[in-house]
């Protein structure tokens, strides 16, 4: 039985707890974007009782802690296998539950809706990775103080993609559906998308937006729009559509009239090998996709034909 002298229960002395506490999180916090999950309504094609997909339609922004960052992330690392190489990266996140009320909670699009859910997703900035919430824990006993819990820990592993729609309307987030997968094309794929075109000079004296054109051998589709300001120089430049195949030595140009020239430099995803995770298609995947593919599978000789030496020489080994 407690002390019946004193009140451990006072919200007055709680909420000052959840202020210090929420004060020592904001010193040292990082920015993330907190994903929710939404499970698709399509339950018609359940043939397989297989798990239905993942939609992310949503992104908020929130603050948190990310424990022990001076000794990096926990998990085994970089690892190879058949189909090219993974990260088993791993880290936690303490978020105030004031923090996630307010920035994520009050949107009610969460699957839970007072608390954060096992296969949401959480985007840093950043290192410009995705990763997925593998565990939450509600009731962390370092700050159960007063009666009250003040704090959720998410527990974060690097995302493993498997065909999930992502259209946030957040392109570092968005990219991640197109670079991850094997359901697009890996050749045209191996180098993603225009993320942004960063202004290096303005220039001056343009009397239209000028165009944006990207010197490339291997991209396409990248769409550009030019705002300009009270001179005539550039002012800002939104991409409005990305592309694909774009590599990170191509350059952009400014085309059009003006009395001086304006200097842009375009921001592309890196390769896909670099990209933060290494899921997705890999160069040596897909030539063992193409060398391997039913355009050259003869049914007469299915296992090919093995080349060596003459029979009677290969017998005397």
């Amino acid at each position: 039985m407690g002390n019946p002298y004193f009140d451990h229960h006072n919200p007055v002395e709680q909420d000052l707890i959840e202020d210090l506490i929420d004060e020592s999180i904001n010193i040292y916090s990082e920015t993330f974007y907190y994903v929710p999950r939404t499970i698709s309504s399509v339950a018609d094609i359940n043939i397989f009782n297989e798990d239905r997909n993942s939609i992310f339609k949503h992104a908020y922004p929130f603050s948190g802690y990310l424990e022990n960052a001076s000794s990096g992330f926990e998990g085994n690392g970089y690892l190879m296998q058949k189909f090219g190489g993974i990260a088993d990266l791993s880290a936690t996140i303490t978020i105030s539950r004031r923090e996630w009320e307010k920035n994520i909670g009050a949107h009610g699009t969460t699957i839970i809706p007072d608390s954060p859910c096992t296969g949401d997703l959480i985007y840093w900035p950043t290192t410009d990775q995705l990763f997925e919430i593998k565990f939450v824990d509600e009731k962390s006993g370092q700050y159960a103080q007063l009666g009250r819990y003040y704090t959720f820990k998410l527990t974060i592993e690097l995302m493993q993609y498997s065909s999930q729609h992502i259209d946030t309307g957040i392109p570092e987030i968005d990219m991640f559906e197109s670079l991850k997968t094997f359901d697009v094309d890996p050749d045209t794929n191996l180098w993603g998308g225009l993320v942004e075109v960063q202004i290096e000079n303005p220039g001056k004296g343009y009397t239209h937006p000028p165009e944006i054109i990207i010197d490339s051998l291997t991209g396409n589709g990248a769409v550009a729009l030019v705002t300009l300001n009270e001179e005539g120089g550039i002012e800002a430049i939104a991409v409005e559509d990305h592309g694909q195949g774009y590599h990170s030595t191509d350059v952009a140009h400014v085309i059009g009239n003006c009395e001086q020239r304006a200097v842009v430099t375009p921001i592309f995803r890196t390769i896909i090998e670099n990209a933060g995770d290494g899921w997705g298609a890999n160069e040596a995947f897909t030539k063992e996709h193409q060398e391997n593919s039913p355009d050259n599978w003869d049914p007469q000789n299915p296992f090919g034909t093995i080349e060596c030496e003459d029979i009677n020489s290969y017998r005397q080994r």
